[in-house]
């Protein structure tokens, strides 16, 4: 198992206060696509995306397409002001099948990724996964800033950008996974339904072959404990049996029921289902 207290989540800043606009995020994966490389001024004349001489969205935009798994960076280019950004398998099926990101599995796949225990964002991992029990499915608003200081240092304004994304109909408001309301929080599990099996089974695959690489079997319990399959999107013990034996269904991995914890053996690699994540979609 690969040691999750190394990871390379993005930094709890790393947005400049920014949410994620799914209109940038697809001149993004056009920009990779093309095999382009810049700094933050060559890829805004190249994508539209806005910059300025000391901010700007550039990098920002970038660093929520890692985050959200649909791009990787070149070793050359993480620390270097030139940016060589190229496509995950995640990242060219949405771009040739839905290049605004507006299929809810498309935000829900995204959003999963985002908070991610070793290549997500800091603050979303905290909130989704490492306090998802402390906080709960309900929770204040000064509550969450409490939680977030308690785990960063008392450094102000530490939500950032990480409730309003969810409303925002330019970004991922079909997912909707954070609402406010009167300074109330609340936290949307994941939907269970078959056109949602291929994404999560790609999802599980992918955090199978990170977090346990060489292994075609895992428990569920050890999955969860790294990657967090069924803490991240909230679901209880009946949503997440419901959404395995959709995912099953589709001969994406089987379920060895009889063994305690149950295991998983992989039936397919993630790349393979990645490509496959829009088939059930009317």
């Amino acid at each position: 198992m690969v040691d999750t207290t190394t990871n390379h989540r993005l930094p709890k800043n790393f947005h400049k206060t920014f949410i994620p606009e799914r209109r940038y995020l697809k001149a993004l994966l056009q920009f990779a696509s093309a095999g382009k490389k810049g700094d933050a001024r060559a890829i805004a004349d190249a994508t539209g995306i806005p910059t300025g001489a000391s901010s700007g969205k550039v990098m920002p935009t970038i660093d929520y397409c890692r985050g959200m798994g649909l791009i990787t960076l070149s070793d050359d280019s993480l620390n270097n002001a030139v940016k060589t950004p190229n496509l995950t398998h995640f990242g060219r099926v949405v771009l040739l099948e839905d290049p605004f990101l507006k299929e809810p599995v498309t935000q829900w796949a995204a959003h999963l990724n985002l908070c991610g225990a070793a290549r997500g964002a800091d603050i979303w991992y905290q909130v989704f996964f490492q306090g998802a029990q402390a906080l709960g499915s309900k929770f204040g608003k000064d509550q969450l800033e409490t939680y977030l200081q308690s785990t960063n240092g008392s450094q102000a304004n530490l939500i950032g950008p990480l409730i309003r994304m969810y409303d925002d109909p330019a970004s991922f408001s079909e997912c909707g996974a954070l609402t406010e309301k009167q300074g109330m929080v609340r936290r949307k599990t994941g939907p269970i339904g078959g056109e949602y099996a291929w994404g999560y089974g790609a999802w599980m695959l992918d955090a199978m072959e990170t977090y346990f690489p060489g292994q075609n079997q895992v428990t569920l319990t050890d999955l969860d404990r790294a990657a967090g399959w069924k803490t991240i999107p909230g679901w209880n013990i009946d949503d997440a049996q419901q959404a395995l034996s959709l995912i099953e269904q589709k001969g994406i991995f089987t379920v060895e029921r009889h063994m305690t914890p149950w295991i998983i053996q992989s039936a397919d690699s993630s790349s393979n289902v990645w490509k496959k994540i829009y088939d059930d979609l009317i």
